[in-house]
């Protein structure tokens, strides 16, 4: 058989994450497959226009991050500016379409909706023939996801599936499978805390939060005086890690920095608390983790999306500033029932087994992890007797 192709796009981590764990699944099966980043076959320019761009507004300029959502939230049937948006970025991905042309693979799943938007283009226009899949990575829908040439969709919960049909998507090409994580993840699903100890243990991702909205966290804890012990997760953000040092900060706070890991499932699971930015591929893994959240810092709308979601299943809250979080903070400190409450909630929502859910619909399997796939009244699809069927 052909390789299944994965395609996403190096806008934030979360997309190639989504792709990584796809391959997994795919590997463990020993089914051929191909995974890649579609700016890879553009030009350098492009690709820092799109990446490094994005990285730098996403943190620094929500406002644009606004703007640009809400103006491409749009049917492009209906929005000038959307199509000339779409076709530029068709411009500059040639090489990505000779390929596909070319090596003419039977599945291509897509974990961004630009890889989504050129091949459904392609299908249209009868360059591609093979099935397309839509992966959709935050917890609310964005119009670019959708398309006319799309096979099936792989969507985090019912409200993106409800949009879905609103907007004429049929319910057998609507699958509830949740974001894809690695399989590590599930392994530690559930997990089940003593919140018993008297000091309070803390993971903070910052990797993704502006070096001044980090130290003023830390700061902001440390005035509290509690005991608690606060690792700090930098990824490659070596300025951040040497602002911090220079911190001086309380006796009862403990504090290990951290850069670059590879093994966030396990201090999520040793952690009472996550303090993280909402991205859809990390509150899956902590949903996965059971950990209890404090999200900070979203962008606008996609995180502020999945930041709603949490908060309405009650496994996270939304802190607007640092004073935000320290006041949660002291209250989870004082009141740890609440903490086992959001745990409890955690994992009521988590979806461990995303991406086995996803590679069975795409290889044709009706009965994935023992259980049916069973089509509901609404057309759509929805796994049963597994841990997906919450």
């Amino acid at each position: 058989m052909r390789p299944v192709h994965i395609v996403y796009v190096t806008a934030g981590n979360g997309h190639r994450m989504a792709a990584k764990a796809l391959r997994e699944s795919l590997d463990m099966r020993h089914v051929p497959n191909v995974i890649m980043d579609l700016l890879d076959f553009s030009s350098d320019l492009f690709k820092w226009s799109y990446s490094d761009v994005y990285a730098f507004v996403s943190e620094h300029a929500h406002l644009a991050c606004r703007i640009m959502y809400d103006l491409t939230n749009k049917d492009k049937r209906e929005s000038a500016v959307l199509r000339l948006y779409e076709k530029v970025s068709v411009e500059n991905v040639k090489k990505f379409m000779r390929y596909v042309s070319e090596n003419a693979p039977e599945e291509c799943i897509c974990t961004h909706f630009f890889p989504l938007n050129v091949l459904s283009r392609m299908k249209g226009q009868g360059l591609y023939g093979g099935k397309l899949y839509s992966l959709v990575t935050d917890y609310g829908l964005h119009r670019m996801w959708v398309n006319d040439h799309v096979d099936c969709y792989f969507v985090p919960n019912d409200a993106v599936r409800n949009e879905l049909l609103s907007l004429g998507v049929r319910g057998d090409r609507i699958v509830l499978s949740g974001i894809p994580v690695l399989s590590k993840y599930s392994r530690i699903w559930p997990t089940k805390r003593d919140f018993s100890a008297e000091r309070l243990s803390v993971l903070f991702i910052s990797s993704s939060v502006s070096n001044s909205m980090a130290v003023g966290i830390l700061r902001k804890l440390s005035a509290t005086g509690l005991p608690l012990d606060i690792t700090v997760v930098t990824g490659r953000n070596r300025d951040l890690i040497a602002d911090i040092e220079s911190l001086t900060l309380s006796e009862n706070l403990s504090l290990n920095v951290l850069g670059f890991v590879h093994n966030l499932d396990e201090l999520m699971a040793r952690s009472s608390l996550l303090i993280t930015k909402p991205g859809g591929l990390t509150v899956s893994e902590a949903l996965c983790a059971s950990v209890p959240m404090i999200l900070v810092n979203p962008i606008p709308k996609q995180e502020v999306n999945n930041a709603v979601y949490l908060e309405e299943n009650g496994a996270g809250i939304l802190a607007r500033n640092a004073g935000a979080v320290r006041d949660m903070v002291s209250l989870f400190h004082a009141d740890r029932k609440r903490l086992a409450a959001m745990e409890e909630a955690a994992s009521s929502i988590a979806l461990p087994n995303a991406a086995n859910t996803v590679i069975d619909r795409v290889l044709g399997e009706h009965r994935p992890h023992g259980g049916a796939m069973a089509e509901h009244a609404d057309g759509a699809v929805r796994t049963e007797g597994s841990p997906l069927s919450r």
